[in-house]
This record gives structure tokens, sequence and C-alpha cells, in this order.
């Protein structure tokens, strides 16, 4: 549950470090958002594909993007939408890793905090967007409606996304309360070569297993 311009920057940055292996990023960067394109918080874990495991004693979560590849193959291989779905996954499951880090684990996650929470991201929108030089570069996908990826959810992906190219010009006043712009970077610095790695991966046909990013309940 990053914000979704933390996500548009990953997919820009994945897109520029990947020599040319993501193709048709405009479906790519589609991808790299749909999971979010959701009514509400109670939706979450269905189109994050999240399950419940043990692993020495111990109550974790993981978002199974490799039960996601697995469903929707060859196309995450193939289709830049599929592939950036797969990412988004991947890189909310380092984000939940970075909760741990500083300090946000064992945070209930109602509706309340959620709401919270995006009010820290309206706040940094302006910080992500022009630290990183973010630009809307999004495009509808023709025959989306059509797309096997609905079999997920019924994704919201039109309100979504005019409400996403908000995102690049507000400039709103206050303090953050759960994630700061250190926060930010911090998430960046770690992870951002993970997701590499992982797209580097799956692409390669040796993908990661969700397990090695599964996060404490």
């Amino acid at each position: 549950m990053a914000q979704r311009t933390i996500h548009y920057m990953i997919g820009e940055e994945l897109i520029r470090r990947s020599g040319g292996a993501v193709r048709d990023v405009d479906r790519f960067r589609i991808g790299n958002l749909l999971p979010d394109a959701i009514e509400g918080l109670k939706d979450r874990a269905l189109t994050h594909y999240q399950e419940d495991i043990r692993r020495d004693g111990k109550l974790l979560r993981i978002s199974d993007f490799e039960r996601f590849r697995r469903e929707f193959a060859p196309l995450v291989e193939r289709d830049g939408l599929y592939l950036g779905y797969y990412m988004h996954l991947v890189e909310d499951a380092c984000y939940r890793r970075l909760w741990a880090q500083i300090g946000l684990k064992g945070i209930p996650v109602t509706e309340a905090f959620v709401e919270r929470l995006h009010l820290d991201y309206h706040l940094l929108n302006a910080y992500t967007v022009r630290r990183w030089g973010l630009r809307d570069e999004l495009v509808w996908p023709e025959g989306f409606e059509d797309e096997p990826i609905n079999r997920i959810y019924p994704f919201l992906l039109r309100d979504f996304l005019a409400e996403m190219r908000g995102d690049f010009s507000e400039n709103p006043q206050g303090e953050t309360r759960y994630i700061t712009e250190r926060h930010v970077e911090l998430y960046v610095s770690e992870y951002l070569g993970l997701c590499c790695e992982a797209l580097r991966r799956v692409l390669d046909g040796d993908p990661l297993d969700p397990a090695e990013l599964a996060w404490e309940r």
C-alpha cells in the first residue's frame, strides 16, 4: 500500500534501468498501478494476492506474486500490463518490510489509519514528483475491458487514473504523521535494487519466492 506516485516512480526507474527489457511501457505503467484501483481496504488482500503462511513458528503474510504469474502465464513475461501488475505486488511486499524498519509494524490497518496514511501521501506527492522529475505519461490501455486480468476484480481504473492525474500538480500544506520524505528515500535506497532484481529474474524465468519478501502479521 505504497502511495501511487511511489509505485509510478519505481516503475519509471524499472523502465529506465531495464535496458529495454520492459516493452510497451504504456501498458507497464498502468499494470504497475492497477492493484490499487479498488473500492476500498476490504478488497486489498484480493487484488494484492495476500496470503498467510507459517515459517519457523511465525505467522507471516506474503504477497503471492508467483501465484499471479502462474495464473496469467505466459502474459507476465510477454505483456507489459501483466508484468507491471506483478511488479506492483513485489513493490508492496518490499514496502511492508519497510514498515518494520520505521516502526509501523503492529499498527492495525484500519480505515482510519489508511485515511491518515493517504493524507501523508498527498502531502508527499509534490516532493516525490519533484525529486524524481515525474510526468503524467499515463495512457488508457485500449481494450482494457476485455483483458483477462479483470477476472481478479472489477477494477475502477478510469476513476483511479482521473484521481491520480491530480497527484502530479497538487501541493497541500501540513506535516506527515507516518511516512516522511526520509522514509521515501529509505524505500528507494533499500528496495529499488531488489525490485530491479525481481524484474530481471521473472523475465529470465527464475522468479523470486514470495516467502523471501514475507512480513510478520
